[in-house]
This record gives C-alpha cells, sequence and structure tokens, in this order.
C-alpha cells in the first residue's frame, strides 16, 4: 500500500483551497467571459476550477518530496497536463485566429496566479492577522452558494 510520508507535506492548508476555489471559479468565469469573449459551457468551467485546485493535492502532500520539482517531477507533470487540459477544453475548437489560441493558452498562468493570490488572502488572514481558519471556510461556504445562485440563474 502506497503511503504519503508526512514529512513531505508543505504548507498550504485546506481552508486556503476552500478560500481560493469559489473566488477564483469566478474569475474564470469573468475570464473567459469578458476578457477573451469566449462563452463556455458551464461544466468546462467547473472541470478547468476543478483541475486548477488539484494542484493542491501535490502542494500539499508531496511539496518537500523528492519527486516534486524538476522537468518530469509532479508539479511540471501536472502543470503540463493542466495547461493540454485547459487548451482542449477551452482554447482549441472555436475558429479563433492564432494569436487568440495563444493568448488564450497562455492565461492558463493569470488564472494559477488569481489562484494563489486568492489562498494567500486566507492564508495571511490566518497567520499576519489571528483570525481562525473558521472564518475562511465559512466564507467559502457562503461564497461557493453565491456562485451557485449566480451561475443557477444563467442556467
Amino acid at each position: 500500500m502506497f503511503v504519503v510520508d508526512p514529512a513531505w507535506e508543505g504548507k498550504v492548508a485546506f481552508y486556503e483551497l476552500m478560500y481560493g476555489t469559489w473566488l477564483t471559479y469566478i474569475f474564470l468565469v469573468l475570464l473567459w467571459e469578458k476578457v477573451l469573449r469566449q462563452p463556455l459551457p458551464e461544466y468546462k468551467y467547473m472541470l478547468l476550477n476543478l483541475a486548477g485546485a488539484a494542484a493542491f493535492l501535490i502542494n500539499h502532500y508531496f511539496q518537500n518530496s523528492p519527486y516534486y520539482g524538476g522537468w518530469f517531477g509532479m508539479l511540471s507533470l501536472y502543470t503540463y497536463a493542466f495547461l493540454a487540459l485547459w487548451f482542449f477544453m477551452g482554447v482549441r475548437g472555436h475558429g479563433r485566429s492564432v494569436v487568440w489560441q495563444v493568448l488564450a493558452t497562455l492565461s492558463a498562468v493569470l488564472y494559477t496566479i488569481a489562484f494563489i493570490c486568492f489562498e494567500y488572502l486566507a492564508r495571511i488572514g490566518v497567520d499576519n492577522l489571528g483570525w481562525s481558519e473558521f472564518w475562511f471556510m465559512l466564507g467559502a461556504y457562503l461564497g461557493l452558494a453565491c456562485v451557485i445562485l449566480w451561475r443557477g440563474r444563467k442556467a
């Protein structure tokens, strides 16, 4: 049986992921609909955001492992898979110019930066301001409920 060595664990905490996920979903929708002007079906937003959140598994459980870094490390392999998913789920097949396709593919970097920034808001609140993780988890659940109402109204 495969057991993850606790010494490999990184600092990224679950409350950070939860808090960042709902905010990043909003960012993702606005990125595709307002900036790239290419609305996607809702399931694609969900899948792309889920794939973005999956980085938590690597960054939390394997950040200090010998398999984390390098061109063929876990983080790099995850990044290649995420970029391929971003391209095939969002960019390809819209008949847009090559320049648009390149920029839309590179927008995955903006998405990743936004996700990290939203997670860091929660970390700063807990580590630097002394707020309880509870408030960020509660905010995440309330935020997710608002996203469901917002996007559900559109459907």
